[in-house]
């Protein structure tokens, strides 16, 4: 073991920040004129005084993008001086404050405002994408007003809508816990198809998508899909059907034999006797030897083309949709709005809705401010690399310094970020 020499610890009086990729964030926000649309959105404050909801809603965005677990993890912003030099003109509140706003303002018609500000970020996209995954998740709460989820936890279970191609949120619906995966759907697909304001030509659903509503508007708004099948017995009927000299060893994107078989059927369900592609993938299962139970299957329900899709591309196309989870898990993760911190519907429904306000921002930040091996680096990266780097804030008359302790690589990354941001015509 190395010997370590005495030192003396003292409290330095230089403005010093460990977070100064968050001012990047603010200046993201400030060329969108977001405050200012928030603050048309949302009621103005009571007085004079009062701190108006862009501040809320921006510091929440910071709070959550810093690795805020609790509202009391505000007090890390408050007490940053050289971050609250650099962000002068914010007025941060205290973590009461923010939880009073949150119940006040928080509820449906609050989510709406949210997504009106999330359009003006999406209209900015400058990377296309035309492919709609969506999925709900479970974020556990065993306090306040949560109800039991199909799991048996008690929380709240969100439907999420993601752009495949460039990672952006162009929908939610912060639902109850109790609230079944299949209600809304088509209402929900609508509501992100106006949020994105681009073309959606594929929707990729588990299956809660697996319903005569979302085939019917697919079909009707000519939007190829691909469903995870229930397995119903009709479902197995039909892909047990299937002639045994029909089964084709399976392949990966590099036309490496799997562990195993796919075939297709065409499938009709429903009293209107929908026609659909049913393609299954079938595992055969350990000491079982009889023919019709033998086998686990995976289907999948689709329009894709025959033409341009066979099985084995529509099974591919399909699988694609893991990018969701981990998405998802980003940011329940990463971001942490896996952690609510109220006890109400109304006031968790704001912050979640809030939360990927931030996630997509970051998104943004990463399409338009950064080099392109950076557009799939996960929050946690950017923190390390970008972010939560330190630096020391020198203030003279008409500018400001930032001197940054980081290696030149990370240094000349911040400063392209800064002027890619600043100089882009959004």
């Amino acid at each position: 073991m190395l010997p370590l020499k005495p030192f003396k610890v003292t409290r330095s009086k230089e403005k010093i920040t460990n977070r100064i990729g968050l001012p990047l964030i603010e200046q993201l926000a400030e060329r969108l004129r977001l405050r200012e649309q928030t603050d048309k959105l949302f009621p103005r404050p009571g007085s004079n005084r009062g701190i108006k909801a862009s501040d809320y809603i921006m510091t929440i965005v910071h709070m959550i993008i810093d690795g805020a677990v609790h509202l009391e993890d505000v007090n890390h912003l408050l007490e940053d001086e050289g971050f609250q030099e650099l962000l002068k003109e914010m007025d941060i509140p205290t973590s009461d404050a923010i939880g009073d706003w949150l119940r006040r303002h928080g509820g449906k018609q609050s989510e709406k405002w949210i997504w009106e500000i999330n359009k003006t970020v999406l209209k900015v996209i400058n990377k296309e994408g035309q492919t709609l995954d969506i999925d709900t998740t479970i974020i556990e709460a065993e306090k306040g007003d949560a109800k039991k989820t199909y799991k048996g936890t008690y929380g709240y279970q969100p439907l999420i809508g993601i752009i495949s191609e460039n990672g952006m949120v162009v929908g939610s619906d912060f639902r109850e816990g109790n609230v079944s995966p299949q209600s809304g759907l088509v209402e929900f697909i609508k509501s992100c198809r106006e949020n994105y304001g681009k073309p959606i030509k594929l929707i990729r659903s588990d299956s809660a998508g697996w319903q005569k509503a979302v085939v019917d508007y697919c079909k009707k708004e000519q939007i190829e899909f691909t469903i995870t099948t229930d397995q119903t017995e009709p479902v197995l009927e039909a892909i047990r059907a299937i002639p045994e000299d029909k089964w084709q060893r399976g392949i990966d994107k590099e036309k490496i034999k799997e562990d195993y078989e796919i075939a297709e059927t065409t499938y009709f369900f429903g009293a209107k006797k929908r026609k659909v592609r049913l393609v299954a993938k079938r595992v055969r299962l350990k000491k079982q030897y009889d023919l019709f139970s033998s086998y686990s299957y995976w289907i999948v329900a689709t329009n894709l083309s025959e033409k341009e899709y066979d099985a084995q591309e529509v099974l591919h196309t399909h699988q694609a949709r893991g990018s969701m989870e981990k998405r998802i898990g980003e940011l329940k993760h990463q971001l942490n709005i896996k952690h609510l911190p109220c006890g109400q519907f109304n006031a968790n429904c704001l912050y979640f809705s809030i939360g990927l306000l931030a996630y997509n921002l970051l998104q943004l930040f990463k399409l338009i401010g950064l080099p392109k091996e950076y557009h799939n680096k996960t929050v946690k990266t950017l923190r390390y690399q970008l972010i939560k780097l330190a630096g020391k804030v020198i203030t003279h008359a008409k500018y400001k310094i930032l001197q940054i302790a980081a290696p030149i690589k990370n240094i000349i990354l911040y400063s392209d970020a800064y002027y890619r941001i600043r100089l882009n015509p959004l």
